[in-house]
């Protein structure tokens, strides 16, 4: 029995789908390798002594750098819980300025008090409290000069050391246009955006791509993402949340996206090529003062980390190191360098060290894209090009949204050769997959007697 159905054969009756290549020019290695790196010393304020402080996360805002920091010590004038400083000269990382200080020396928190949060630090039993909000997430910015932050709300008994988290809140930045050069003001949204039972999103780290905000958010090991329109970070019922596959408006569907990490950044960079443009630096949980590195085809994952760094301190040489962040905006990153901060314990600060990666000559790729064929073709080309670039010198990844192969290596002829290669097995997979589907059809049983008569009474039944 002859098959009545078709099946369209690729580069025959229907050609194959068009492949995207190109090269990168003197980007990092992946897995990276670190050639040197080169301690800066301590990030510090130019217009007054030495503050002790930690965080130093650094955003954009109004084409500023600003660096955001936790408690500062100012000396006899107390402790200011969040302070930012303006990077005046971007080629000058370490030296930063605190734009707003009063006549004591008390630098103006970004964040503050309100009323009700005053009021409840008078009353006598909370004389040994006080409240600090801080800004690990970073600002995101909406439009020029404008953006928001997401911060993460305690209450601290100075007496025992006890730290209580409230929460998360959101606060609207703007930019001073008519006062002091760099200058920030703040306004709180009413209560809280997530509570201590939720992820805590937007405190971990934030990002803006195109006009959706990418929020990630810690709850106990594991951290999860979500996101919003940039026009309604103010809404909480237009956040979605990542389930593993798509994102979705119920918070209880949400899966971690990496585990065990206590602070860091998601960024965008093709320091390592095109086909890892999401990068992470951080921190684990372990206290192990190690700068880890993560890099993913999109960013959602999944993610591939590496310990990179062992930081090192200069006030206090003996305990561990946190809060490590990168600022792609002070190096060279195409040149496989990358500045990278990290706190002391007290009585430090902000330590920043540039990291020189190994770099590799131009390397050529071709990605071959992969959407709409069938499972069990694309687990054959995949092991097909396994063994083609094992064989070639070439390393491949396989890149999701969308689905796609990507074929690497310093020889362009080697990789259209490859690339070649694998689009022929595409085809002949299909043909193969096509001919077993015929075989199959010819070998079905043809319809018996009693089966033809059933059909043709419920055919007259039908009408």
């Amino acid at each position: 029995m002859t098959s009545t159905h078709s099946y369209p054969i690729p580069g025959t009756q229907t050609p194959l789908k068009p492949l995207q290549k190109g090269r990168d020019n003197g980007y990092a290695k992946w897995p990276p390798i670190v050639e040197r790196v080169d301690n800066l010393g301590y990030v510090e304020a130019r217009n007054q002594h030495f503050y002790s402080h930690d965080i130093g996360r650094s955003s954009e805002l109004g084409g500023r750098i600003y660096y955001l920091n936790g408690d500062t010590m100012c000396n006899d004038a107390g402790v200011s819980s969040n302070t930012y400083q303006v990077v005046p000269d971007r080629k000058k990382p370490t030296e930063a300025l605190y734009v707003s200080i009063d006549c004591d020396g008390f630098v103006t928190p970004l964040i503050d008090k309100n009323e009700e949060e005053a009021q409840y630090l008078s009353l006598p039993e909370n004389k040994t409290k006080r409240i600090a909000f801080w800004c690990f997430g970073g600002i995101v910015e909406i439009s020029p000069g404008l953006g928001w932050v997401w911060y993460q709300k305690f209450i601290i008994n100075e007496l025992d050391g006890s730290l209580d988290l409230v929460g998360v809140g959101l606060a609207r930045i703007s930019q001073d246009k008519n006062g002091l050069a760099g200058q920030l003001s703040s306004v709180r949204m009413p209560g809280l955006m997530f509570q201590v039972s939720e992820p805590l999103f937007g405190s971990f780290s934030t990002l803006i791509d195109g006009n959706t905000v990418y929020l990630w958010g810690q709850m106990g090991p594991d951290i999860f993402l979500a996101c919003v329109p940039k026009a309604n970070c103010q809404h909480r019922h237009m956040y979605q949340y990542w389930n593993g596959s798509k994102y979705v408006p119920r918070l209880a569907e949400a899966v971690p996206v990496l585990q065990d990490y206590q602070q860091g950044q998601f960024f965008r960079s093709e320091m390592f090529g095109t086909h890892l443009p999401w990068l992470f630096i951080g921190c684990t949980r372990w206290a192990d003062s190690h700068v880890v590195i993560g890099a993913a085809a999109r960013l959602e994952g999944p993610w591939d980390t590496h310990a990179i760094h062992l930081a090192t301190g200069i006030r206090d040489p003996v305990n561990y190191r946190y809060c490590m962040y990168p600022h792609p905006w002070a190096t060279n990153m195409t040149k496989g360098k990358l500045l990278v901060t990290w706190c002391d314990k007290w009585p430090g600060g902000v330590i920043a060290a540039k990291i020189h990666f190994a770099t590799v000559g131009t390397t050529h790729w071709g990605e071959i894209p992969l959407d709409g064929y069938s499972n069990r073709v694309i687990n054959t080309v995949i092991s097909k090009t396994f063994e083609i670039c094992q064989g070639n010198g070439l390393t491949y990844d396989e890149l999701i949204n969308p689905h796609r192969l990507s074929i690497r290596g310093i020889d362009q002829r080697g990789v259209e050769l490859a690339v070649n290669m694998i689009r022929n097995s595409i085809a002949i997979a299909e043909k193969e997959e096509m001919m077993e589907m015929d075989a199959a059809v010819a070998e079905a049983p043809r319809p018996g007697l009693g089966e033809r008569i059933f059909t043709k009474i419920l055919r007259r039944a039908c009408g």
